[in-house]
């Protein structure tokens, strides 16, 4: 037998290489990282979701409304002492009323829709009458919206319409009269009683663009500062140019052969809902 059969072989076989441990560490060391890292994470979330409860428990937290709880009613507007229902049925044309606590003016208010001047010398009825019917033109809107709405009435010799408006012409009266009130459907205007003066014979909304701040700047300032006289001014009373005014216009005492006005103006205060 040949030696070369009998030879041992072990040495020369190829040996089974072994796998290096160094990427294992590595791995190992990654997969601790991250859920060191995930556990720090988890631990920070819960530590504020902590410091939130404390902190919500410390300022108190409202109580949610319950749910059957019932909402709080709305306050019930007030009667409107005017029945524009039973006017308006007599008269489409009304759609004001004005009253001064202190003089006799009391009366409804009416605009033509087809004469500026149809109510100078007609009743609520629209037939002829001297004392007229309280009227505006139609260059002021019915709701008083307009910067300056001017009101005209007759300086009737037996007090009636506009005439007792010239006890304002006392400064004690005028002193201690300072509201007037102008009543319309679903509301009551009151109006501070700011001014009452003798004025000349222009016609206030032809003579002036009230929808021009300057020139509605100017007028104001002549309300408070009239070339009159004879003029009441309340003390301390102002006007913005956002300001809106009620005029009453009626001839002054000596009657409309002057050609002058007698004008009490007021300045919207308060604009109270009504039913």
């Amino acid at each position: 037998m040949d030696d070369r059969d009998t030879q041992d072989t072990s040495a020369s076989s190829p040996q089974p290489k072994r796998k290096g441990i160094a990427p294992l560490v590595a791995l190992l060391v990654v997969l601790v990282a991250v859920a060191v890292s995930g556990g720090v994470y988890l631990y920070s979330l819960h530590a504020s979701a902590e410091r939130e409860l404390a902190r919500q428990q410390e300022l108190g937290t409202p109580d949610a409304p319950e749910a059957d709880a019932e909402a709080e009613p709305e306050p019930e507007l007030p009667d409107n002492p005017v029945d524009f229902g039973a006017l308006k049925a007599e008269n489409s044309d009304v759609y004001a009323w004005i009253s001064v606590p202190g003089t006799d003016v009391d009366f409804p208010v009416v605009q033509s829709t087809v004469d500026d001047n149809f109510y100078l010398r007609r009743g609520l009825d629209k037939e002829y009458s001297d004392y007229g019917t309280i009227f505006s033109q139609s260059m002021n809107a019915t709701d008083f919206s307009d910067p300056v709405t001017v009101l005209y009435g007759h300086n009737s010799i037996d007090g009636m319409m506009f005439a007792s408006l010239h006890r304002f012409e006392d400064k004690e009266f005028f002193d201690e009269h300072e509201d007037m009130y102008v009543y319309t459907p679903g509301h009551i205007l009151t109006y501070r009683i700011i001014a009452a003066y003798r004025y000349d014979d222009r016609h206030i909304l032809n003579s002036f663009d009230m929808s021009d701040t300057e020139v509605r700047r100017e007028y104001f300032d002549s309300v408070l500062d009239p070339t009159s006289m004879v003029v009441n001014v309340r003390e301390g009373a102002t006007l913005d140019t956002d300001d809106r005014i009620v005029q009453l216009s009626t001839c002054p005492t000596e009657g409309s052969a002057s050609g002058n006005r007698y004008l009490v103006t007021g300045v919207l205060v308060d604009d109270q809902q009504t039913k």
